[in-house]
């Protein structure tokens, strides 16, 4: 199910679990503990989810959808790739921002290894395909300084965890800074690059 129909009470359970996962680890973290956080009976959990599994594979889909829908949305906008990449890195740290704790609970679990979760790891895998398009798009367009596109997407994409734990969460724009610092050919053109990024339409 997208995030975006989740009913509030299963959206809770995620944020709570997410949370729990992040701080106590997965293997350690019950269904019986998730809903004593969350304030509600046991079987509760179940009426939302059907396995702890399930709730994982949804902390999969609440932290990635947002990345990849707004990556998507801009593939068809009119724009130059380095500041379509701004405007998504932009977007998917606030969405980080906006979900405390969805990205800790996902790097700290080496269950999402296991078969079970194969659709989960393609989304991860599709994210970094976007992000190393874009980065090859602003190659072409000679934006971004040489480098191996996918390298510069799985450098852009380790700078999420900055975001993974609120408590020492790195704010966005000073990541965005860091990171177009280092990709762009010409680092004093991003003040302009950040006003177009701005102005780009999303859904």
């Amino acid at each position: 199910m997208p995030a975006s129909q989740w009913s509030p009470s299963a959206e809770r359970i995620l944020r709570t679990a997410a949370r729990l996962f992040a701080v106590h680890g997965y293997s350690a973290t019950s269904t019986r503990d998730i809903a004593a956080a969350v304030g509600v009976q046991q079987p509760a959990i179940y009426k939302h989810f059907a396995a702890k599994d399930d709730i994982l594979a949804a902390l999969v889909k609440l932290g990635l959808e947002r990345p990849l829908a707004v990556a998507a949305s801009l593939e068809v906008v009119a724009a130059p790739a380095a500041v379509k990449l701004h405007r998504w890195l932009r977007e998917s740290l606030q969405h980080l921002l906006d979900s405390p704790y969805v990205l800790a609970s996902i790097l700290t679990t080496p269950e999402l290894e296991r078969d079970r979760f194969a659709a989960e790891r393609a989304l991860i895998e599709q994210l970094e395909r976007q992000v190393t398009d874009m980065i090859t798009q602003g190659l072409r367009e000679g934006d971004v300084r040489p480098i191996n596109p996918v390298t510069g997407a799985r450098l852009v994409l380790v700078l999420f965890d900055a975001m993974a734990l609120p408590e020492f969460a790195v704010s966005p724009p000073e990541i965005i800074d860091f990171a177009f610092t280092a990709l762009l050919n010409d680092p004093s053109h991003l003040p302009e690059l950040q006003h177009q990024a701005d102005s780009l339409p999303l859904p």
